[in-house]
């Protein structure tokens, strides 16, 4: 019998999906490179190798039960070895749409959902032409691997175009939408087919970083239900198996999908206390088969990221029965980078808000 469930990366989301394995009692391997990775220290197994050794992947296909990925920048060569060689349920085509912004972008066009305007950009005259054609204000962005507000750039007239310097590769020009408020929710879609939503997250930035998801999000039933409804939609006529956490804006009650990620989310973080399964509980399940129920949400929550910033602040908060830290085990702590997060619980909503403000 085949004990192990694969993860391919081995930062914060493989550590917690490698805990809620255990809980279900399977073992665990965890393939990244960096031989410090978080991940890889709560796994049964960490392969500090190359995501294209055959070898090792070879040895992660006779092992697992079942292979998941727990970030977009998985070499597509990889996912087709696997493909061939083992039990990828979600595949590579997750991967491929929506960890490049023009083919994310595309294909909601495609399936009606409103996006914001955009251009392809490939140069600085692209650019200049982009910018014409749309309008101020703009936001650049690469293509890839750009997260947490990096490889981003406001464009508020046309001088701005002097001041960014673009490398040989793709970006995105998107009119900027002034949004009222961003939402995220959490679809898993089984390998039998179930579909499930977890409740919406009302997301809160500071510097181009999550700071805070406020659940549930202070927004009415109508648009709760909308973006559920969105939410299936995409992920059942994009044929996609396991968690999609998608974002949305919210702009005069209508609803703009911004981004997704076919992985656990960071703003579905709260779900470890909140409600009676995790993300990553049912993460897992979908790709093993499980049945799928629609999860509840046990109380409200306000699920607030700890930056490397937060040391000193993070040693002197005081635990109890509803308030959950969680540290993941990184070794370095460094400006801006994500070091764990807290789970505010309770049923006062404002007071819960104000908690994590007063951190």
């Amino acid at each position: 019998m085949k004990e192990y469930i694969g993860i391919l990366g081995g930062g914060q989301l493989a550590k917690m999906l490698c805990e809620s394995a255990k809980k279900i009692g399977y073992k665990t391997i965890v393939l990244d490179c960096d031989k410090d990775a978080c991940g890889g220290k709560v796994a049964t197994k960490h392969y500090a190798d190359n995501y294209l050794d055959e070898k090792i992947l070879k040895k992660i296909c006779d092992e697992s039960k079942v292979i998941t990925y727990e970030f977009e920048n998985i070499p597509v060569e990889t996912i087709e070895y696997i493909e061939k060689n083992g039990n990828i349920p979600q595949g590579k085509r997750p991967i491929y749409i929506s960890k490049n912004r023009i083919r994310e972008k595309s294909e909601m066009k495609k399936l009606g959902i409103r996006i914001a305007e955009f251009v392809e950009v490939e140069n600085k005259s692209h650019l200049i032409k982009g910018v014409r054609k749309l309008g101020c204000p703009l936001i650049l962005k690469t293509c890839e691997e750009g997260y947490d507000g990096k490889g981003q750039w406001k464009i508020n007239s046309i001088e701005d175009i002097d001041l960014i310097q673009l490398e040989e590769r793709e970006y995105i020009l998107e009119k900027k939408i002034d949004f009222q408020k961003e939402v995220s929710c959490m679809v898993i879609r089984g390998i039998n087919g179930e579909i499930v939503t977890f409740p919406i997250g009302e997301n809160i930035h500071k510097n181009g970083i999550l700071n805070m998801t406020i659940v549930p999000a202070r927004i009415d039933k109508e648009l709760e239900e909308e973006i559920k409804y969105i939410s299936k939609k995409i992920v059942e006529e994009l044929n996609f198996y396991g968690p999609l956490g998608i974002e949305f804006f919210i702009k005069d009650n209508e609803i703009y999908f911004n981004e997704m990620a076919p992985r656990p989310h960071n703003s579905v973080h709260y779900t470890m206390d909140a409600c009676n399964e995790s993300q990553f509980d049912l993460h897992l399940n979908s790709l093993l088969g499980k049945s799928l129920e629609e999860p509840k949400l046990l109380k409200k929550v306000v699920m607030l990221n700890i930056l490397g910033e937060d040391k000193e602040k993070v040693e002197k908060i005081k635990i109890d029965e509803n308030i959950k830290i969680y540290l993941y085990g990184k070794s370095i702590w460094k400006t801006g980078r994500k070091m764990g997060h807290i789970n505010f619980l309770g049923d006062n909503l404002e007071e819960l808000i104000e908690k994590a403000k007063s951190f």
